[in-house]
């Protein structure tokens, strides 16, 4: 139930209203809940989210997926594997951050960064976006592999949110979905935070281009604390 909950936050953005009951004809791969997807659904969700996003669907899900249409929307991703920090400290083989977006009337943007490997430090890391002359036209969702501890702050020029890292040798994945409006560009950004810090400290910033990934501006003991990774962006 928990899993399907949190898939569901993610596809919210996407759902539009059909009466067809479409399901893939030509299977490909079959989850554990017995949901099957064809190559080009497959695909689809592992460029616009994740690898491995697909073993979250549940029945219901993939059904909704299907009426949502928004494959036949125009699908742009941009990844970003070769970060250069804005700092002296960086791994660059440590993670990889990604944006991509799918435009209709308004745009979906999703926001994916995977972990390599087992972080050291398991305190709050900080992922959001700064907005250059678009909006949001929905509330963002945030997803984390293994965690529920996310917190959200909002802003006139976009949002952060603080996020738990799980503990144990757990594969990592956080992802972001949010709607804005066109015509405009989206920065995002993903902050590491090398030693520990409290859910308090890992809020003290704005947002701002000249900032951590062209999104955090942080101030007080966080300026010290996360690891300045480069950030990703995409035009709408």
């Amino acid at each position: 139930m928990k899993k399907s909950i949190l898939i569901i936050s993610l596809l919210s953005f996407i759902f539009f209203i059909s009466s067809d009951n479409v399901f893939a004809s030509d299977i490909y791969f079959v989850n554990d809940n017995n949901v099957s997807f064809s190559k080009e659904e497959y695909d689809f969700l592992t460029r616009l989210y994740w690898d491995g996003c697909q073993n979250l669907f549940t029945t219901s899900d993939y059904s909704r997926f299907v009426k949502s249409n928004i494959m036949n929307g125009e699908l742009s991703v941009k990844v970003n594997e070769t970060i250069m920090p804005l700092g002296t400290y960086h791994e660059t083989n440590a993670k990889v951050l990604k944006i991509a977006k799918v435009c209709n009337s308004d745009c979906l943007i999703s926001v994916v960064l995977t972990w390599k490997g087992y972080p050291n430090t398991r305190s709050y890391d900080v992922m959001g976006v700064y907005l250059e002359n678009t909006s949001l036209t929905s509330s963002p969702a945030t997803f984390v592999t293994n965690s529920s501890e996310t917190y959200m702050q909002k802003f006139s020029n976009g949002f952060g949110v603080s996020l738990k890292l799980p503990t144990g040798n757990v594969d990592i994945v956080a992802s972001q979905s949010f709607r804005v409006s066109k015509g405009g560009h989206v920065y995002a950004s993903y902050q590491h935070a090398k030693s520990s810090i409290s859910l308090a400290n890992s809020k003290n910033y704005t947002l701002a281009k000249s900032g951590y990934g062209r999104v955090f501006k942080f101030s007080g003991t966080a300026v010290n604390i996360y690891d300045q990774m480069g950030g990703v962006d995409i035009a709408v």
